[in-house]
């Protein structure tokens, strides 16, 4: 009752923590700013902001009002996704004369924002920039410094995990962030046969070009000659499940003028290791399991194993030192307290073998101790909850899939 109740206290916070962002839930610009006051004149007016929701930037142009003036004289132009997140442009009808400019408008945000501090149902936009005399600076091939490292998450799936010591795997759904989907075991030590590898390369990327310039250029890695995710930034980063090629690429809004770094390639070392593929786990079992090892099948309901179901592993290995018994019956159903689960009387009657060194952990003909978590039902999700609030359990992220 104790650790019920302190389970319980635990969940507000937990529930708190894992809550998900309500803005989350709406599609609404809350800034748009100028990326640089300061462009070339050949260049654009490139706005950036922080945005809820992910329809993409076109779908915001009739949204967007903004008017350009020189002197309180209008300027011809129009606003323009940009290709790049959260980026818009405005780009003028004709060059710009070199000088100062004006900038007022707004953002249309949708009618009734439910949540009042996510974004204002209309974002006010007034601010200035200054064309400069000289044109855009020319692009060089651009220097891309790469840095490799091989993630390998091994697979939690319950069909890919050999287990000892009484453990018994299953699953459940608790949404906080990702697939919301968890795998765990109260008792013993599970150890997975597949696992998922994908290399991911941190680009560093080095240019050399005036501030004006370089703020109407994008950065954006050519992954096997496709474009992939464009941004201002310096730093890149790609991750793949196979081998593959990148290239470093500079393109100027304004002109669409690029500039394609050197292309490397990766992952060819450690191919085996991309992907999903199969491992070993027979140095993580002989070093955690006191008892054989044995996977059961997965339950019907998808949730657990199935306890009367279940086989030595490997295939063919003895599951305890009775031998006349079937290793393919799965684990006896007594539970801790019924006659026979002390040790003190077999299942026939006859006395128990305390002490067996055989390789299972469950009474005669047994795969699985006795005193693990072996009811098929599907865990309560409030229960695993309270115990991941105590730290008893520590939720395990299913796999996963492409990073």
């Amino acid at each position: 009752m104790t650790l019920a109740l302190a389970g319980a206290a635990l969940m507000p916070n937990e529930a708190e923590a894992c809550s998900p962002d309500p803005c989350g839930y709406i599609d609404a610009w809350s800034s748009l700013e100028a990326v640089s006051t300061t462009i070339p004149v050949d260049g654009v007016l490139l706005l950036q902001g922080a945005r809820h929701g992910s329809s993409p930037e076109a779908d915001w142009l009739d949204k967007v009002d903004l008017t350009v003036t020189r002197d309180g004289q209008p300027i011809a132009g129009a606003v323009e996704a940009a290709g790049v997140r959260n980026v818009l442009l405005w780009r003028p009808a004709e060059p710009l004369e070199p000088g100062e400019y004006k900038v007022v408008g707004s953002v249309d945000n949708p009618d009734e924002i439910p949540y009042y501090d996510c974004a204002p149902e209309e974002l006010a936009l007034d601010f200035g920039f200054t064309v400069e005399a000289e044109a855009a600076a020319p692009l060089s091939p651009p220097k891309a410094t790469v840095s490799e490292t091989l993630l390998v998450d091994d697979s939690d799936d319950l069909e890919d995990l050999v287990c000892c010591d009484g453990a018994m795997p299953y699953s459940y759904a608790f949404d906080c962030g990702g697939s919301g989907l968890y795998v765990e075991w109260t008792e013993g030590f599970c150890a997975p046969q597949r696992a998922f590898g994908s290399l991911q390369l941190h680009v560093t990327v080095e240019v050399d070009l005036p501030a004006s310039t370089n703020a109407q250029v994008v950065r954006e890695l050519m992954v096997d000659g496709t474009p992939f995710r464009p941004d201002f930034l310096d730093a890149l980063t790609v991750r793949e499940s196979k081998p593959f090629c990148v290239a470093a690429r500079l393109r100027n809004l304004a002109t669409g003028e690029t500039a394609l770094s050197e292309e490397t390639c990766h992952g060819a070392d450690v191919a085996a290791q991309l992907g999903d593929h199969a491992i070993d786990p027979a140095p993580a079992l002989k070093a955690e399991c006191a008892e054989g090892a044995y996977t059961c099948a997965v339950a019907e309901d998808g949730w657990n194993w199935d306890p009367a179901n279940c086989t030595p592993w490997p295939a063919g290995e003895e599951t305890t030192s009775d031998t006349s018994g079937d290793p393919t019956e799965g684990p006896t159903t007594d539970g801790p307290g019924s006659e026979g689960s002390d040790g003190s009387e077999g299942s026939d009657g006859t006395e128990g073998t305390d002490g067996s060194e055989g390789p299972a952990s469950g009474g005669q003909d047994g795969l699985v101790d006795h005193g693990c978590a072996c009811d098929s039902t599907t865990p309560s999700p409030l229960g695993a909850l309270m115990l991941i609030g105590l730290g008893l359990l520590r939720p395990r992220r299913r796999r996963r899939g492409r990073g």
